[in-house]
């Protein structure tokens, strides 16, 4: 069996900024940002929700360049926000 070599420093060419409505405060750098951003998620469903984890992930094993995984996110993240104003 090979070892799988985790890349925990991929980064993005820029940051993605998040944060709680209009406070953009928070800057999540790469995969592993991330997913551990995705974790903390109200809303961790659906497929835009797994296809960012899914290609985070594969970022991490370098399967797929990490800039890949970055517009993924972003969309995820609008998803969750989307879900999140549905519901109040």
């Amino acid at each position: 069996m090979g070892i799988i070599a985790i890349e925990f420093t991929a980064r993005w060419q820029s940051p993605v900024y998040v944060g709680d409505g209009p406070l953009l405060t928070k800057a999540i750098s790469g995969p592993a940002d991330a997913l551990r951003h995705m974790k903390s998620l109200t809303h961790r469903s659906g497929p835009i929700y797994w296809r960012a984890v899914d290609l985070c992930q594969h970022a991490l094993t370098n399967g797929v360049h990490p800039e890949i995984s970055r517009p993924h996110f972003i969309a995820a993240c609008a998803d969750a926000d989307a879900r999140r104003s549905d519901n109040e």
